[in-house]
């Protein structure tokens, strides 16, 4: 049986951290992945999830999952208060990234991004942050690192604050 760690969270540095086999993100691939699971309904725990609409790639969510990911693996643990007390909110602010509404999954252990999907499909509430309609974007990164993990997954899913010159 696999073993993995997984946390969720919702809101309204070694030499040998970095990439490790196995451990790494294709953009579109995670795109066509991502958007597969939120194109059926599917029950999140006891809720049911109607379809959702496809997210976009974003690379400022990219790079703070990159960045937050390298910091888990260097401390070989999952948690969403970073250092200093930073917070999704605070990370996604440091990265340029206005959020309307955020959410951010963690996990740790899986080898591959199709086995850190399941892991959190099984898992009721970061299954609800896969099927939240109300994101827009997403980064997604996976860092290789020495402890007990072995490798770290960051899933940030967002909409951005909406821009009054914008049209709807």
């Amino acid at each position: 049986m696999r073993s993995s760690l997984l946390l969720c969270l919702a809101l309204a540095a070694p030499a040998s951290v970095g990439a490790a086999e196995g451990c790494t993100v294709e953009p579109e691939a995670a795109v066509r992945a991502v958007n597969a699971l939120r194109a059926e309904g599917r029950r999140c725990g006891p809720r049911w999830w109607p379809a959702a609409p496809a997210l976009h790639w974003q690379a400022q969510l990219a790079e703070s999952t990159r960045r937050y990911a390298e910091e888990l693996a260097q401390h070989d643990r999952l948690d969403h208060v970073g250092e200093g007390g930073a917070t999704l909110r605070t990370r996604l602010l440091e990265a340029g990234y206005a959020m309307r509404v955020a959410g951010e999954n963690l996990s740790g252990g899986p080898q591959a991004l199709d086995e850190a999907l399941a892991d959190w499909l099984a898992s009721p509430p970061h299954c609800e942050n896969l099927m939240a309609p109300d994101f827009e974007e997403f980064g997604l990164a996976c860092v290789g690192g020495p402890g007990r993990l072995q490798r770290y997954w960051v899933l940030q899913l967002a909409a951005p604050r909406s821009n009054p010159g914008r049209s709807p």
